[in-house]
């Protein structure tokens, strides 16, 4: 797996583990609202830092000689 990969892999494991946590899945609100709902939406929006890491990691590769 290249450099470029890793990234996005992050948020991708923390949604795939997110039923599984229990401290995540309990019934208790954060920032008034359902825990899971909380996590869910944090790890979607850290996707577009990741990509962007990820894109400009794919980019460095390209201009090396």
């Amino acid at each position: 797996m290249r450099s470029y990969h890793w990234p996005p892999v992050l948020p991708v494991v923390a949604l795939v583990l997110m039923p599984f946590l229990p401290f995540v899945n309990t019934t208790g609100l954060w920032l008034g609202l359902p825990r899971m709902i909380v996590w869910g939406a944090f790890w979607c929006l850290m996707f577009t830092p990741a990509l962007l890491l990820s894109e400009r990691l794919m980019r460095g590769r390209e201009e090396e000689p």
